[in-house]
């Protein structure tokens, strides 16, 4: 879906569809604000690359010390 300004976003249910993560989940982050989205009355839109940003943002990577160590 494209909107003003030529940016894209996605619904909830579209991103859960891609990443194939419950609905649920994707709302849960809108709700709790941890992922960017707009709302427009009751809809919910997140930008195109919002997830892989939070994702991103959220990725713990592993300790260097403790895979030499294997």
């Amino acid at each position: 879906m494209e909107t003003a300004r030529n940016q894209e976003y996605e619904s909830p249910a579209e991103v859960a569809l891609r990443l194939g993560w419950p609905l649920a989940r994707v709302r849960r982050l809108i709700r709790s604000k941890e992922v960017k989205h707009i709302k427009v009355g009751g809809l919910y839109l997140l930008p195109v690359g919002a997830m892989e940003e939070y994702l991103n943002a959220n990725t713990v990577e592993p300790k260097r010390d403790t895979l030499e160590e294997r």
